[in-house]
């Protein structure tokens, strides 16, 4: 009876302070909807951020322990050959910080009288790979070239001419755009057509990689690599570009820290909204309360049927802002966003997630109400009456 009388002066409380009400819900979704663009905008910025670091280029270059690094850069007659099953067999250790293998063997060589450097590769798929962030190197087929930008200046290549690379013909598949490297000056070619020309059969001098692990820092994820490579390929040393490494994480802590500080802001807004609006409807029921605590009425029922009507609020809220944030992320960023990542879509999964924060904000914020609440002396308040 008393829980039923008091789910009326609630319904009744809230029709007479409609303007309240809406001005609590207004608030509430629009955080909501807040919290929602932020998170979008900060994932889909983050994967893009990632994406252009990975257009860099790799980031771990991966030798035997005998080889010397010098002869890998400048491409000397002296560089170190080992079995081009190891990249394939580094594929297999998904624990591994590294991904993104690419098995390759390189020697300089003249064309047309034009120093290039000739590179055979092949990328090594390990199996966790998406298709969202797919290999830094595209496979080429039997018979054709990519052309560095240098290269095919020297030459007076384009794209679908034929080009004579010891004594044997290629189609040039791509031009490579300039890099301003040495990588400019590079002709490459399928791994297995390099080996064939150069009688290098299962033979190559280095293995490109790129370092990507999550939930560390920089000289964790390193420290944890050369760790695992020293127990599992005691025989290979890495060598970390600390350039591309280094930008990738502080790209990823920077958009990181954004998102903490902005929702930390948006999540006081909240709490400070619900607690003054409590307190001030408190204050305005103490003499219902009072009525109520004095005929009988005990403090968890009247609680109960307070916090349902403020849950009521804050799920209607939440469903709201998750899809108007959702919204804003598609309108705002698709055009922002060029660089090629998943599409800015709605993340329907997140939804369950916001709808409980936003009811758990909510009842932790009502908390200081109810204590006000509960301090009511039904006594006082009826000798004051």
């Amino acid at each position: 009876m008393m829980n039923t009388m008091f789910l009326k002066l609630v319904i009744n409380q809230a029709r007479y302070k409609w303007a309240v009400t809406a001005l609590l819900w207004l608030a509430m979704a629009s955080l909501v909807s807040l919290y929602v663009y932020l998170n979008n905008s900060t994932q889909f910025s983050n994967r893009s951020m990632q994406l252009i670091m990975k257009d860099m280029g790799h980031n771990l270059l991966i030798l035997p322990k005998h080889a010397n690094p010098l002869d890998t850069y400048h491409c000397s007659d002296h560089q170190a050959y080992f079995s081009d099953e190891v990249p394939r067999n580094m594929a297999k250790h998904r624990h591994l910080a590294s991904k993104y293998y690419t098995a390759i063997l390189q020697t300089r060589i003249q064309i047309d009288g034009h120093p290039v450097i000739l590179t055979g590769l092949a990328p090594v798929h390990r199996s966790d790979e998406s298709a969202e962030k797919p290999h830094l190197v595209t496979a080429l087929q039997p018979g054709q070239a990519r052309v560095g930008a240098a290269a095919a200046n020297a030459l007076g290549l384009s794209p679908g001419e034929r080009m004579t690379v010891l004594s044997e013909s290629f189609t040039v598949a791509e031009h490579l755009r300039a890099r301003g490297s040495m990588d400019d000056y590079r002709v490459y070619l399928p791994l297995a057509d390099c080996q064939r020309l150069l009688n290098r059969p299962g033979q190559i001098n280095a293995i490109f990689a790129f370092l990507c692990m999550h939930g560390l820092t920089l000289n964790g994820v390193s420290q944890y690599q050369q760790q695992a490579f020293a127990e599992l390929f005691p025989d290979f040393q890495i060598i970390t570009k600390m350039s591309i490494a280094r930008a990738r994480y502080l790209a990823r802590m920077t958009t990181n820290r954004y998102l903490y500080y902005l929702l930390a802001i948006v999540l006081c807004i909240t709490v400070i909204i619900i607690v003054i609006t409590g307190l001030q409807e408190v204050s305005e029921r103490t003499r219902e309360l009072g009525v109520l605590l004095a005929m009988g009425a005990n403090y968890p029922s009247i609680m109960g049927l307070y916090l349902a009507k403020l849950l009521a609020i804050a799920l209607c809220a939440a469903c709201v802002g998750f899809v108007v944030g959702s919204s804003m992320s598609q309108g705002l960023l698709t055009s922002v966003l060029v660089t090629n990542t998943r599409r800015i879509t709605v993340l329907w999964s997140q939804l369950p997630r916001v709808m409980g924060m936003t009811c758990l904000v909510a009842f932790l914020a009502q908390t200081i109400p109810m204590i006000k609440m509960m301090r009511i002396d039904p006594n006082r308040v009826l000798l004051e009456e």
